[in-house]
């Protein structure tokens, strides 16, 4: 087991706990109104008898406000003194959110995907989609621990568990760090339990380090709200996303002359090489509800990442070329 404190900006600190297969200990904690939120598809729920126990289904369509609304419905007819919340980002930012807004500080992350356990919800806000916008609604907060269990990686389907070192991968890229290296290997599924919990301790520190950096957003983070859109839905592979929004602003750095194209070219090979991305996603993009922030923080040839401001007629032109780029190549 491995164990340390993240400090955060705002005084807070949280627990953080890397092992495997000691999260069942939860459940024999006997206190007053313990609660217990957690994604449908963890089979290990299947087998626990629970009382105070609430399921959801983990997607980015359960960041909604209606769902919000109901889980706010369903847990303001109990006197809660804990929550424990197991499952992937969009059912830890979603009880993030509505804990906090409903006044109930006292709960713990346990992350079920390779993504929620590297990029951990430790910015000190939850976001929830509205009005066919994502992400558009914040709440400051922060959670007492996360506990991350390896065990519960083991009933997600391969095919995702490869796709999710892809945003490790890209981590590994921008702080210059042998995590990306890692990523492509571990990619092949091919590690012991002890290595993967070296390699997410290693990652998660990596995460903290830029969380603790000037920069607000990671790259990519900026153009993933293109892709969710009323045309398209919600439904979508969140690490596909991300890496096409990567790519997208990859493109752009290179567009103002801050990266080298090759560089490019050499990170989209490796992705397309080791990760499945489907490059058709860049199709969901809909023009004509075009929405998403001007500041970029951009990953330049030098290593640096550059905050710069681009005017929102040029985002647009710019994101018109880059789905020519793609469409010529690959779709």
């Amino acid at each position: 087991m491995k164990q340390f404190i993240y400090e955060a900006k705002q005084g807070q600190t949280v627990e953080i706990n890397i092992g495997y297969d000691y999260f069942r200990k939860v459940f024999d904690i006997k206190k007053y109104n313990n609660f217990y939120l957690y994604d449908k598809k963890i089979s290990f729920f299947n087998k626990i008898k629970l009382n105070n126990e609430i399921p959801l289904i983990g997607n980015e369509n359960l960041k909604s406000f209606d769902k919000y609304l109901t889980l706010v419905l369903r847990l303001s007819n109990f006197d809660i003194n804990y929550v424990n919340i197991f499952g992937g980002y969009s059912v830890l930012e979603l009880s993030g959110y509505t804990l906090e807004n409903i006044n109930i500080s006292n709960y713990s992350f346990y992350p079920s995907t390779l993504n929620s356990a590297i990029m951990l919800p430790l910015k000190g806000k939850y976001y929830l989609n509205f009005n066919w916008k994502k992400d558009f609604l914040v709440q400051k907060g922060y959670p007492k621990k996360v506990n991350i269990d390896t065990k519960l990686f083991e009933t997600i389907p391969q095919k995702e568990m490869k796709n999710m070192f892809i945003i490790p991968y890209l981590l590994g890229k921008i702080l210059d760090s042998k995590i990306s290296d890692l990523s492509l290997n571990y990619s092949k599924l091919i590690f012991s339990e002890i290595d993967l919990q070296e390699y997410i301790y290693f990652s998660v520190k990596q995460w903290i380090y830029y969380l603790k950096s000037k920069y607000r957003k990671f790259p990519g983070e900026n153009i993933i709200t293109l892709f969710y859109n009323k045309k398209s839905g919600f439904n979508k592979s969140f690490p596909q996303v991300f890496a096409m929004s990567f790519l997208i602003e990859l493109y752009i750095s290179w567009y103002y002359g801050f990266l080298d194209f090759e560089m490019f070219e050499k990170i989209e090979k490796e992705l397309k090489e080791n990760f499945d991305i489907p490059y058709k996603l860049i199709e969901s993009i809909d023009f004509n509800d075009f929405y998403c922030k001007k500041e970029f923080s951009l990953f330049t040839s030098s290593g640096k990442i550059i905050s710069y401001k681009i005017p929102y007629d040029e985002i647009k032109n710019i994101v018109k070329e880059v789905k020519e780029y793609f469409r010529g190549g690959f779709l």
